[in-house]
C-alpha cells in the first residue's frame, strides 16, 4: 500500500513539473530591448520544443520570466506576451533565425571617424563571436534618415591600430563590412536581391580561375540589430567593393590592378568630360581613388574619360573594345536598364581594373533605388526608359558583326531564354520577402521605427512593374542597331551648329553650306520619332510635340553626317 501511495505521488509530481516547464536561455543568446520592452533570441525553436516539450509556462532569462498564457510549441516569428516575476514588467518576446548583432560603445556615432566599441553576434546555429571594433555611419543621403547605414572594421584592442580578419556568415573573410540600414526601401528587400541578379547577368570575372575567391560586387545577409541595447531593426550585413574583394592586383613599385568609385554626378563620372586633376588628393571630378593607396596617379582613369568623351567617331570605334571589357559593358547596360537604377549612370559605380596593361570593367554599388522605386525611396512608375550615359550614348551605335549591340541582343536573347525572368526574379523577391515577414521582422521594424508602416500592395507593384520593365526592354534590345557616322564626335567648326541646347520647344541650325539636311530625331530607346528637312531657306524645328528629354539629332547630307545630343526641358 505505501508502494503504491508512494507511485501516485511520484506521478502527480512529474505531471506537475512537465506543466511547469522552464525553457533555459543562455545570457549570449538573447537581446532586451528595455525601453521598447522587447526581448529577441535566435535559440533554435526546433530545439526549445525538443527540449521543453509542453507547456512552457516561464523563460529564464537574466532574471525568470512568466508566459502569460501557458504555450505549448512556441513558434517563429510570433509575439508571446512574458512578465518578469521580479519587476512584474511585460515584455514582448520573439524567436527569429535571423543572426542578431549588438553593437554597444561609449562614444557618439558619427561619419567619421571611426569610434571604439564592442561587438557581438550571434548566428542561428549558435556560433557566438564578440570582438573589438571601430565603427561610423556610411552614405550621404541615408545619414539624413532616421535609421542609419553604418560600417564597421574589426580591431586587434581598443587602440585600432591593427585589423583582424573574421568571415561572417558565409561571406568573405576580411576586417571591413557594412551594415545597409534601408530605411529608403519599403520591404528592405531590393539590395539584397539586386545583387543575386547582377551575378546572373555578368556572372564570374573573367579572371576567375587565377583569382578563384574574386568577387565582382558584394553578397549580403539580414541580421538584426542592436546598439547599446535598443533595437534598431533588420539590417543588411555585407561585403564592401575593395581590392581584396575584387582580388586586383597590388602595387609592386607601379601601379597594377586599379580601383575608383564614382561617389558624386559630374561629366567625369558619367563619362562626358574631363577637368584638371590634382595626383596630391584622393579625389577628382567626383571620384574617389581607392586602390592602390601606395600612389595616386589619376591620368589612367583621365586618358579613358577622355577618350570616351572626345574621341572621334573613327577612333573611338576602332579602339574602345581595346579599353573596356565589352562583355562586362552589356551586362552592365542591361543590369542598369533592368532593374532601372537611376541613381547609378553617374555615381554608385566603380570603374575596375584587374592588372595593369588589361581592360577596365563595371563593378555595381548602392542598388537600393530601384524595380519601380529612386533613391529616397518613392515610387516613380516609369518602365519605358533607357538609362545611359557618356560610355553607353556611344557604343549603342556600334553596330559591327559582333560591336556592342549584337553582343547586346545576343545576351539578351540568352539570359531571357535561361532564367532572366518575371518569375524568377519575383520568386527572389517574394522568398526574401517571406522570411522577413514570417520572422516578424516587419513587426518589429514599426515598433523600432514611427516611420514604417508595412507596405501591402509593394509586391504587387514590383511585379506589375517588372513585368512592364521585361515587355519594353524585349523590344527596344531587338531593335537594329543605329549607326553614327565617322566623323568627328564633337562637333566641328564647319559643321552645322544647333541652339538653343536645352530648348523647351524649336531647335535652329546654323548651316554652313547650302546642302540640303535630312534630319533624323531618335529617343533613348534608339526609336526614331521625328523625321524633317532644313535647307538655307528653312532652318528650325519643332520639338515640343516630343515631350521632356534626351533626343539624338542626326544631321545628314549627301556627303556628311553630324549627331547632336539635345535636350527637351
Amino acid at each position: 500500500m505505501k508502494n503504491l501511495l508512494y507511485l501516485i505521488v511520484c506521478l502527480i509530481v512529474g505531471a506537475t513539473l512537465n506543466a511547469n516547464e522552464t525553457i533555459q536561455i543562455d545570457e549570449k543568446q538573447y537581446f532586451i530591448d528595455q525601453d521598447k520592452s522587447m526581448i529577441l533570441t535566435n535559440l533554435s525553436v526546433d530545439v526549445v520544443n525538443s527540449i521543453w516539450p509542453t507547456n512552457k509556462t516561464h523563460i529564464q532569462l537574466n532574471e525568470l520570466y512568466a508566459f502569460m498564457v501557458t504555450v505549448a510549441s512556441i513558434e517563429v516569428g510570433k509575439m508571446y506576451e512574458v512578465k518578469s516575476t521580479v519587476t512584474q514588467k511585460l515584455y514582448l518576446l520573439y524567436f527569429t533565425e535571423l543572426p542578431i548583432i549588438s553593437i554597444s560603445t561609449d562614444f557618439t556615432i558619427v561619419d567619421e571617424p571611426d569610434v571604439l566599441a564592442n561587438f557581438k553576434m550571434i548566428e542561428s546555429n549558435q556560433n557566438y563571436l564578440e570582438s573589438h571594433v571601430g565603427i561610423q555611419y556610411r552614405g550621404a543621403y541615408t545619414q539624413t534618415l532616421p535609421k542609419k547605414s553604418m560600417e564597421f572594421e574589426f580591431w586587434a584592442d581598443e587602440t585600432g591600430d591593427e585589423s583582424v580578419d573574421h568571415p561572417l556568415l558565409d561571406l568573405v573573410e576580411t576586417d571591413d563590412w557594412n551594415l545597409q540600414a534601408g530605411y529608403n526601401e519599403p520591404l528592405r528587400i531590393r539590395s539584397n536581391n539586386n545583387w543575386e541578379i547582377w551575378r546572373m547577368i555578368d556572372g564570374d570575372l573573367y579572371y576567375q580561375e587565377q583569382e578563384p575567391k574574386a568577387v565582382n560586387g558584394i553578397r549580403m545577409r539580414y541580421i538584426e540589430l542592436f546598439v547599446n541595447d535598443q533595437y534598431r531593426g533588420v539590417y543588411s550585413l555585407g561585403e564592401k567593393v575593395k581590392r581584396k574583394q575584387l582580388r586586383l592586383k597590388k602595387h609592386n613599385g607601379e601601379i597594377q590592378g586599379e580601383l575608383y568609385k564614382a561617389d558624386a554626378w559630374s561629366n567625369a563620372t558619367k563619362f562626358k568630360g574631363v577637368t584638371n586633376f590634382n595626383n596630391d588628393s584622393d579625389e577628382w571630378a567626383g571620384w574617389e581613388y581607392k586602390h592602390p593607396k601606395e600612389e595616386i596617379d589619376w591620368s589612367n582613369l583621365y586618358d579613358l574619360i577622355d577618350f570616351v568623351a572626345n574621341a572621334s567617331n573613327e577612333d573611338f570605334y576602332a579602339q574602345y573594345d581595346d579599353r573596356f571589357h565589352v562583355d562586362n559593358l552589356v551586362s552592365y547596360y542591361i543590369f542598369l536598364n533592368l532593374i532601372r537604377a537611376t541613381d547609378n549612370t553617374g555615381k554608385n559605380t566603380y570603374m575596375t581594373k584587374y592588372k595593369k596593361d588589361e581592360k577596365y570593367f563595371y563593378t555595381p554599388w548602392d542598388l537600393d533605388g530601384t524595380i519601380g522605386n529612386i533613391w529616397d525611396g518613392s515610387r516613380e512608375n516609369v518602365y519605358n526608359d533607357i538609362l545611359t550615359n557618356g560610355i553607353y550614348d556611344r557604343v549603342q551605335h556600334d553596330c559591327t558583326e559582333n560591336g556592342f549591340w549584337h553582343q547586346l541582343k545576343t545576351k539578351w536573347a540568352t539570359l531571357r531564354a535561361g532564367d532572366l525572368t518575371h518569375a524568377t526574379l519575383m520568386g527572389m523577391f517574394q522568398d526574401s520577402h517571406d522570411v522577413l515577414f514570417n520572422n516578424g521582422v516587419y513587426s518589429r521594424e514599426e515598433m523600432a521605427w514611427s516611420g514604417f508602416n508595412y507596405p501591402m500592395d509593394e509586391l504587387t507593384y514590383m511585379s506589375t512593374w517588372l513585368q512592364n520593365r521585361f515587355n519594353f526592354l524585349d523590344e527596344a534590345f531587338s531593335k537594329t542597331c543605329t549607326p553614327l557616322s565617322v566623323n568627328d564626335w564633337s562637333v566641328q567648326s564647319t559643321a552645322p551648329k544647333l541652339y538653343p541646347n536645352p530648348t523647351t520647344d524649336n531647335i535652329n541650325f546654323e548651316l554652313n553650306t547650302t546642302e540640303e539636311y535630312t534630319i533624323s530625331v531618335f529617343n533613348t530607346a534608339g526609336q526614331k520619332v521625328l523625321k524633317d528637312k532644313i535647307n538655307g531657306n528653312k532652318n528650325g524645328i519643332s520639338l515640343k510635340q516630343l515631350g521632356k528629354g534626351v533626343y539624338l539629332v542626326v544631321l545628314e547630307s549627301s556627303t556628311q553626317s553630324h549627331p547632336h545630343k539635345v535636350i527637351v526641358k
